[in-house]
């Protein structure tokens, strides 16, 4: 929004102050009171190597309870990673998630009402 060297806002006529995401100067020349960053940093935190390590890990604990007979200590762990198993609903819309069929975890891309299976993706999960 442009100022003039008295400090008075051009503001298209018609449109009240704040409105439409006019934002101008109050008149001390101050910014509006309720322009603010956010009080806490929501931002996630960039992915890397080590977590995408921790996710095959824990894929593979996961698969191996299953192996050994322990399927409730596997289904218990996949769900605290975030992931789906078998006899949950699935989501309805579109993109990937982590799904435990009961012997493998593994990444589906969901599309509307069609499911299919994709290469293992560490970032489907929380390890």
């Amino acid at each position: 929004m442009s100022v003039d060297r008295n400090n008075r806002s051009h503001r298209p006529g018609g449109l009240p102050k704040g409105y439409a995401g006019t934002f101008a100067p109050g008149s001390d020349g101050t910014c509006a009171p309720d322009v603010r960053p956010p009080a806490n940093d929501t931002r996630r935190r960039t992915r890397t190597a080590e977590d995408d390590e921790r996710a095959w890990a824990l894929k593979s604990r996961i698969e191996r309870l299953a192996a050994d007979g322990d399927r409730g200590q596997a289904d218990r762990l996949a769900r605290e990673a975030g992931a789906y198993v078998a006899g949950d609903s699935l989501p309805y819309g579109s993109g990937y998630c982590a799904l435990f069929d009961g012997r493998e975890l593994n990444t589906v891309e969901i599309r509307g009402s069609m499911v299919t299976l994709a290469p293992f993706m560490p970032e489907t999960i929380r390890a």
